[in-house]
């Protein structure tokens, strides 16, 4: 017994704890080393100070704002200055002073053809006071195209007004006198032919007396 005894003490002895010796290939696991602080990445610097911000400008290339002034005066092209219209509405002629001289060569026309034809009766024996007085026609038929005449060309639109109130004068006279010498259709028919007759120089020398009319006509 005490033989075994000693023989374990021995082998104990020989062999102490922590003296065996780690088997082939057998490395300790490595020491942890301690974790590195944190900070900025590498190539970052502090911000900078925050100064003033920039004071702004206009953009490159563009030079300070004009100051504003009158339109240019425009000309007419190659230098030549424009010549100032005497006429407050323009050099055009009005459309009123057209139609006044348009009406007064239909007036002059169809007075001039109803004229004509009350002569063929008048030299065929007819001796009725209202047919002859019909004959005043014929000057106031040249006068009132005279006028339209002279109208187009910027001429005064006086003669073609005391034309065209010539010719309603005439009518008007024409009219009385049937009245008192034509009876029954004869007076219907004279009647008739004054009233479609008289629409024509009333509205000539309305539109010639119009201030547009005088106005153009002045100015030429």
């Amino acid at each position: 017994m005490n033989g075994e005894g000693n023989g374990n003490a021995q082998h104990w002895d020989a062999y102490p704890p922590g003296a065996y010796a780690p088997p082939a290939g057998y490395a300790p696991p490595p020491s942890h080393a301690p974790t590195p602080s944190y900070g900025p990445p590498p190539g970052y610097g502090p911000p900078s100070a925050y100064g003033p911000p920039s004071a702004y400008g206009p953009p490159p290339g563009y030079g300070p704002a004009q100051a504003y002034g009158p339109p240019p005066v425009y000309g007419a092209p190659g230098g030549w200055p424009m010549a100032p219209a005497s006429w407050p509405h323009g050099p055009r002629r009005p459309g009123v002073a057209t139609a006044a001289a348009v009406l007064g060569f239909v007036t002059g026309g169809l007075t001039a053809l109803v004229s004509l034809i009350i002569l063929f009766g008048v030299v065929g024996g007819t001796d009725e006071p209202s047919l002859v007085l019909m004959l005043l026609g014929f000057p106031c038929a040249v006068a009132v195209i005279a006028g339209a005449a002279v109208l187009m060309s910027r001429g005064a639109p006086h003669l073609l007004f005391g034309a065209a109130l010539a010719s309603v004068g005439v009518l008007a006279l024409v009219g009385l006198v049937a009245m008192t010498t034509l009876y029954g259709d004869d007076l219907g028919a004279m009647t008739m032919l004054v009233v479609l007759a008289l629409p024509l120089p009333v509205l000539t020398a309305v539109f010639a007396r119009q201030p547009a009319v005088r106005g153009w006509a002045a100015a030429g």
